[in-house]
């Protein structure tokens, strides 16, 4: 298992369908170019190469500009946890068309579509205990099939 990966066990398996939704929002928004950042097209300082500004003495690499400090830091940072997150929805994505049966299947979409579980309950018009019995089936599906134990 590579570093920074973890074993795919039922616990680990539910957090990561509970936060699917929002990790997909997060590797888009990642592969969006990094030149946005409030809206404002900025990476690296800029050089004047006409005019009274060409004269000026340039920087020698360093910066104090706070807009590319975080920039940077948004870059970095964000680089790694984007490669996590790709590797949980991957994991979880494989795993989709292990699961069989049609409340299984309609409850996995909504719950990878970040719906709660009272909302999900409300729309199946099935109570929150038949609910949590589906999840648990589904959890059951995707970790045993996976594994090679039908």
């Amino acid at each position: 298992m590579k570093q920074g990966q973890h074993k795919v066990t039922k616990e680990n398996l539910l957090q990561w369908i509970e936060d699917y939704s929002w990790m997909i929002e997060s590797i888009e928004e990642a592969r969006q170019p990094m030149a946005k950042v409030d809206n404002n097209s900025y990476i690296g300082a800029k050089t004047a190469t006409y005019g009274i500004e060409a004269a000026l003495p340039k920087a020698n690499g360093g910066t104090n500009d706070p807009v590319f400090i975080e920039v940077q830091r948004r870059v970095f940072s964000n680089h790694k946890l984007i490669r996590e997150y790709e590797y949980k929805v991957v994991e979880v994505q494989k795993r989709i068309p292990l699961v069989q049966g049609d409340r299984e299947i309609e409850v996995l979409h909504r719950l990878l579509n970040g719906n709660s579980m009272r909302a999900i309950g409300k729309h199946m018009k099935l109570s929150s205990t038949t609910i949590f019995r589906v999840r648990n089936n589904i959890l059951i599906q995707m970790i045993v099939k996976s594994n090679g134990n039908n």
